[in-house]
């Protein structure tokens, strides 16, 4: 491989080591596949791949909660193995119920 540059392991592993956010993103994957690979109802590698992006990126996005609601930033880790832990179908289909309900008082 041309260009290879033993810095950018370094880099990602610093990058990894101070920020409470990717560490929650990473937790969010890491227990999605832990969650995916122990239920074994899903064994597609694929299927487990994408699972654990989507609650990675799932944990990226609701991480700005932290700052909402005053949170200190290690809550980032605990929001992000919750969702992996819970999983992206499950969370969606809560989040829609939730939606539904508040649309059906109205």
């Amino acid at each position: 491989m041309p260009n290879k540059d033993p810095n950018l392991w370094n880099w990602l592993i610093a990058a990894i080591e101070q920020s409470p956010t990717i560490q929650g993103a990473v937790m969010a994957a890491i227990m999605a596949i832990l969650r995916l690979l122990y239920d074994e109802n899903e064994t597609k590698p694929i299927r487990i791949a994408l699972e654990a992006v989507t609650c990675g990126a799932m944990s990226l996005c609701i991480t700005s909660i932290v700052e909402i609601f005053n949170l200190p930033q290690s809550a980032v880790i605990t929001i992000g193995g919750a969702i992996g832990f819970i999983g992206v179908t499950a969370l969606r289909n809560f989040i829609l119920k939730a939606i539904n309900k508040r649309i059906d008082k109205e």
